[in-house]
């Protein structure tokens, strides 16, 4: 028995996720970015809430949106080195979901942990699939 899926071209979606991953990714290191200082209104100083923050946790954030930004910017282009990058945003973005989860604010940052941790399976789970069916170079 063949394997067909491994010829046929792949299909656009896993492109389109790819690029609204890129985007909700590159907004994710807006925020990293204004979270340490490096942009914003402070004009590179560190504001009161990047010192709260564990470093760990500044670790986690980082990792999480700048591989999930580099992992989907390959999965756009449909490049195998998309699944090895969102699962490891997606494990730092779980990390990252400790703190956030035990932190004072459970109304808006519950919506915002549970927002992120969905679309960070998601993308896992389109670079997983289309990496099965042949579609990943």
């Amino acid at each position: 028995m063949t394997d067909i899926s491994m010829n046929t071209p792949a299909p656009a979606w896993p492109r389109l996720v790819g690029g609204f991953g890129l985007i909700w990714n590159l907004y994710g290191v807006y925020e990293y970015l204004t979270t340490v200082g490096i942009l914003g209104p402070g004009g590179g100083s560190r504001p009161p809430m990047a010192d709260a923050m564990p470093m760990w946790v500044t670790a986690a954030f980082a990792i999480a949106v700048f591989a999930g930004a580099i992992g989907s910017f390959c999965l756009l282009l449909l490049n195998r080195w998309a699944i090895g990058l969102l699962f490891l945003s997606l494990l730092a973005d779980l990390l990252w979901d400790v703190r956030m989860a035990s932190g004072s604010d459970h109304g808006s940052g519950l919506v915002l942990v549970a927002s992120v941790t969905v679309i960070g399976i998601v993308l896992a789970w389109v670079a997983h699939s289309a990496g099965k069916k042949g579609w990943l170079r």
